[in-house]
This record gives C-alpha cells, structure tokens and sequence, in this order.
C-alpha cells in the first residue's frame, strides 16, 4: 500500500485581498501581476476600516519572491497581529509537499540569501 505524499497549496496575495479582521491590500511595491491583478510582497500595506495600516511580515520565503522580498501568500501576517485570509485570484501561488521545507515560509526574520549576478554584482533569488 502506497503512501499518499500530503502537499498544501499557497495563493499569491494580491491588491484588494482581506484579512481576518476586516484589512484590505492598499498598496503592492512591484510590478508583478496575475490576469493584470497586482501582487504583493513582504513589506506591503494592508488598509484596516478605521483607517489604521499594518505591514505584512511574512510570506512564501525562498520559494517565491520579487527583487528582494517573498510574495505574501494567504495566511501572511501582519505587523497588527492580523492576517490575510483570502485573495482576489485563484490561480497563482506555491505548493508545499510534505517533507520539502521551505527556507522562510511565513518567516518573519527571513531575508533571501545573496547570489552573484552574471554581470559582476550582487542581486537576490
């Protein structure tokens, strides 16, 4: 009898994505985007009703990240203790298999390693 390997399945966080506590993605730092829908990173602001702003803190880790930040993913956290919950696509994210860790995910001191850029510099995954 085979063992059936368990995987989990992220979605990238995009502008407009909500939170457990009300919170709305406001503001993306990059350009990416899924079906013209941008996406946000770790560093990004959530807009709460009262008018407040957090900062999501974590996100996929090594796993997926623009420039030098991870995306956030559903289940990202915030600076205000909230978190993402649910997110405007359905299509685009990452997918965890059981016994494959992912350096960084949902880690909040996690920082992408450097890599040496064929042009001489250094520039990150």
């Amino acid at each position: 009898m085979s063992e059936q390997k368990k995987e989990m399945a992220y979605l990238f966080v995009a502008i407009g994505s909500r939170t457990r506590d009300g919170g709305h993605v406001t503001r993306v730092s990059t350009k990416a985007e899924y079906k013209g829908t941008a996406l946000a990173r770790v560093g990004d602001i959530v807009t709460h009703d009262d008018g407040s702003e957090a900062t999501i803190i974590d996100g996929a880790g090594f796993a997926a990240a623009w420039g030098d930040k991870p995306f956030a993913l559903v289940g990202s956290r915030l600076s205000n203790d909230d978190t993402i919950t649910e997110t405007l696509q359905d299509g685009f994210g990452i997918t965890v298999r059981d016994g494959k860790p992912v350096p960084g995910l949902f880690d909040p001191a996690y920082t992408l390693p450097p890599i040496v850029d064929t042009d001489g510099g250094v520039s990150h995954a």
